[in-house]
């Protein structure tokens, strides 16, 4: 009987994914705000009020359209309140040039047991510089080991997007590319379509409040365009313009250094946003606690895009030009960059007792200076990283870290193409093309001091001075090198210095193709050398100074015939 009834059943279609009904917002109320209105108004469409202040004093959950004009004061912005604009025809200004245009400061209900908000710092102080710590502990493990743990993921700024927006609203690209609805949490304050102009800031955000920004512009404040001490500001679709030097775009801001509250987190998460202008720095992090995402943002004319005293952030598809100093400059904390170019600058990179970096696909073109400097720093990942026509201080400064190379690119380097001093040096895969000295005395393609460093597959193009130097008691494996053009020797060991190498082909060098000076030891073996101008070895045998030869293929056999050069039938020992 119950085949039968299951036979007489009508076909059961196929499951289909819920249809998604939008949840209809309950207890917003909207008012329309018109500074051009004469008289008090009702808030209505029809009769709209004349002051913002009217509006944001109602209790309730509002959204506040704004029509084209300009509203002067300084407003307390209620939880969860949304400003929706006409576009830059809205403009918030400022009474005065301390005001703050919009605060967004928790309720006394809300930050119930948090320390009560303090006087306004001013950001346009700058801390003293950090030095690096002398004699510094570094990592003892072998290169190549521990290899260095991605830092993608790590940022927690981004809300969750749950449920859909409300109709009407703009999408969110996400990370992966797809659009994603931009889903606002209970609470978040919106701004959109205006905007903010003058005061000492735009918009403060204190006792864990949360605001976002679409279509936001910033111009002339005299401090910063936003200030969060407490909270999250999310921006997208926005603009920050300095007309005052030496001001801030974004600042998550540090709590006092006297202060006894416990610590609040900040975060920011930007999104096709642009920086123009004096800036001193665009986006400045401070604080452990304090984390930034930056997405699709531009910087053009600010000292620095990103400055860091501790903090984390991740940067990716972005860039920074036409500034004067480090374009990003880090001091003890973490950073991400990926898919990042600067174009002139001081330096591209500058980062000091980082505990993570993590580096791809980077690119700087111009800098006076330096491409990237990363000192005593650990757990550094450079991978496809270019640097084109860097300045009197090489292309890349490596000081007392622990580095893991992959890829690099150097072309038209003042002095060094690659400067290692300390620390440890994992390299695989370079490429360094026309190096030249203002002096003559440097010069180097790779320039390996006081560094144990195990590099592979390296490919040099000109270089006026040596195309791999050790010095100062550096340990150096060579494996795999194409040296072409190279000014004094190609492979130097010098004052203490170990350099192994096997697998090397060299051509055309300046003086020779083997050195060694100053009890350093050069052990080669697979090499092949031909046109060296004068002659396969050159070395000053005082001292342990040593250069032993396996297997090598060279025409010229000038210069071994000092006492110092050993020929041995074993290959060269393997990495240490």
């Amino acid at each position: 009987m119950i085949l039968v009834l299951g036979a007489c059943r009508s076909p059961v279609p196929p499951a289909q994914a819920p249809a998604v009904v939008p949840r209809p917002e309950v207890g917003r109320t909207e008012h329309w705000v018109d500074a051009a209105v004469q008289g008090r108004g009702e808030g209505t469409r029809e009769k709209p009020w004349s002051s913002l202040s009217d509006a944001l004093g109602h209790p309730g959950t509002l959204t506040v359209h704004l029509a084209a004009g300009e509203y002067r004061g300084s407003f307390t912005l209620p939880e969860g309140v949304r400003l929706e604009g006409k576009g830059p025809a809205t403009v918030l200004v400022a009474e005065g040039p301390e005001t703050v245009v919009l605060r967004a400061d928790g309720s006394e209900v809300e930050s119930a047991g948090k320390a009560p908000s303090t006087a306004l710092p001013s950001s346009s102080q700058e801390p003293p510089p950090r030095e690096a710590s002398q004699g510094q502990s570094l990592d003892e493990a072998a290169p190549g080991q521990g290899a260095t743990r991605p830092l993608t993921d790590a940022m927690s700024v981004r809300p969750e997007e749950k449920g859909k927006a409300p109709s009407g609203e703009a999408p969110r690209r996400s990370a992966a590319g797809a659009d994603q609805p931009l889903a606002f949490e209970e609470g978040v304050t919106l701004l959109r379509n205006l905007t903010i102009r003058g005061g000492a800031w735009g918009v403060q955000v204190t006792r864990g409040r949360q605001v976002s920004a679409q279509n936001v512009s910033f111009t002339g404040q005299h401090r910063g365009g936003v200030q969060v001490r407490a909270g999250r500001f999310d921006a997208e679709s926005s603009r920050f313009e300095a007309s005052v030097p030496e001001t801030v775009g974004l600042v998550l801001e540090a709590p006092p250094a006297d202060s006894v509250a416990p610590v609040s987190p900040r975060t920011a998460s930007l999104r096709d946003v642009r920086f123009t202008g004096p800036f001193r720095r665009a986006v400045r992090v401070r604080g452990a606690e304090a984390s930034a995402r930056l997405d699709d943002v531009t910087v053009s004319g600010a000292v620095s895009a990103l400055g860091m005293d501790g903090g984390h952030a991740e940067v990716r598809r972005s860039s920074a030009q036409a500034g004067t100093g480090a374009a990003f400059s880090v001091v003890e904390g973490t950073l991400v960059l990926q898919d990042v170019s600067v174009a002139g600058h001081e330096l591209a990179l500058s980062v000091v007792q980082s505990p993570r970096l993590e580096v791809r696909r980077f690119q700087s073109v111009g800098a006076e200076r330096a491409g990237l400097a990363v000192v005593a720093s650990r757990n550094v990942l450079l991978e496809d990283v270019v640097v084109r026509g860097s300045g009197s201080h090489g292309a890349f400064q490596l000081t007392g870290s622990q580095v893991d190379a992959r890829r690099l690119h150097v072309e038209d380097a003042a002095e060094y193409g690659v400067l290692a001093v300390g620390g440890r040096l994992r390299l695989r895969g370079a490429i360094v093309s026309r190096v030249h000295s203002s002096d003559g005395i440097t010069g180097d393609a790779l320039h390996l001091r006081q560094v144990v460093a195990d590099v592979e597959d390296v490919v040099v193009r000109g270089a006026s001075g040596t195309c791999v130097l050790a010095t100062q008691n550096a340990r150096v494996m060579l494996r795999d090198a194409d040296l072409e053009r190279c000014g004094q020797a190609a492979l130097l060991a010098d004052t203490l210095a170990t350099l192994d190498a096997r697998g090397v082909e060299v051509r055309d060098s300046g003086r020779t193709t083997l050195a060694a000076t100053g009890d350093g030891v050069l052990r080669v073996d697979v090499l092949r050398s031909r046109n060296s101008s004068q002659g396969f070895v050159g070395a000053e045998c005082t001292g342990s100074t040593r250069i032993h030869l396996g297997r090598v293929d060279t025409e010229d056999s000038r210069g071994t015939e000092v006492p110092c050069v050993k020929r041995t039938v074993e290959p060269a020992p393997g990495p240490r």
